[in-house]
């Protein structure tokens, strides 16, 4: 009889920590909904994850804003005899048929990026090479018969 008195003893003391924790504390770890928004709330301020929206807004503006003279995209451009293009700051130029001469500055020519080289007036085109034009000053180029051109950035086509 003491046996079962001791056994029983010791069980009810097993089962009460189960019976009568509290829930939420170390022995009955619950997780509550308030904790975990308390937690997200606190990763989104500090990995400012609350700016995402306004971020993929201006993204969503600069590629719907982008014109066809001064986006990211490649433009066919076509010059006829006496036609220039003439470029401004930053802009690609490659020519895919035809011939075409540099119009540089006082400042200088055109970058041919593919050679490494700077191209000054009079100096002809290179096909299929790219060059850029380092500033907005009046550079560009002249067809001396018909070119056509893959050109990125701003230009203007004067005859």
């Amino acid at each position: 009889m003491k046996k079962v008195l001791v056994l029983t003893l010791i069980l009810l003391l097993a089962f009460s920590t189960v019976i009568f924790a509290a829930p939420g504390d170390t022995s009955d770890p619950i997780v509550v909904l308030s904790y975990l928004n308390e937690q997200i709330e606190a990763l989104i301020s500090k990995y400012k994850l609350e700016d995402i929206d306004d971020m993929q807004k201006q993204i969503d503006n600069l590629d719907s804003s982008g014109g066809s003279s001064s986006g990211m995209a490649l433009e066919i451009v076509e010059i006829r005899n006496g036609e220039k293009i003439i470029a401004g700051s930053g802009s690609e130029l490659i020519l895919r048929g035809g011939e075409a001469v540099i119009i540089g500055s006082e400042m200088g020519g055109i970058s041919d990026v593919t050679l490494g080289k700077d191209f000054v007036s009079g100096m002809s085109v290179v096909p299929n090479h790219l060059m850029i034009v380092p500033r907005d000053d009046g550079r560009g180029v002249y067809a001396e018969k018909y070119a056509i051109f893959m050109v990125r950035g701003s230009y203007k086509v004067v005859k």
